[in-house]
């Protein structure tokens, strides 16, 4: 059964860093954050780097 993670503040900080790690370690991902821009680019640097699949989620937790 193949997971997706939910990462929360991948825009920045632990958060983008602990995305990247599950991205290069093969896992699909959720991310949230607050700012729109960031998040649709790092969704794509992961996508096109890692061949994984993002879903972006806007909103402040």
């Amino acid at each position: 059964m193949e997971k997706t993670v939910l990462i929360t503040g991948a825009t920045s900080g632990f958060g983008k860093a602990i995305a990247t790690e599950f991205a290069a370690n093969g896992r699909d991902l959720i991310i949230t954050g607050r700012r729109d821009e960031r998040l649709q680019d790092l969704a794509k640097s992961l996508a096109f780097t890692y061949g994984v699949e993002i879903i972006t989620l806007c909103f402040d937790v």
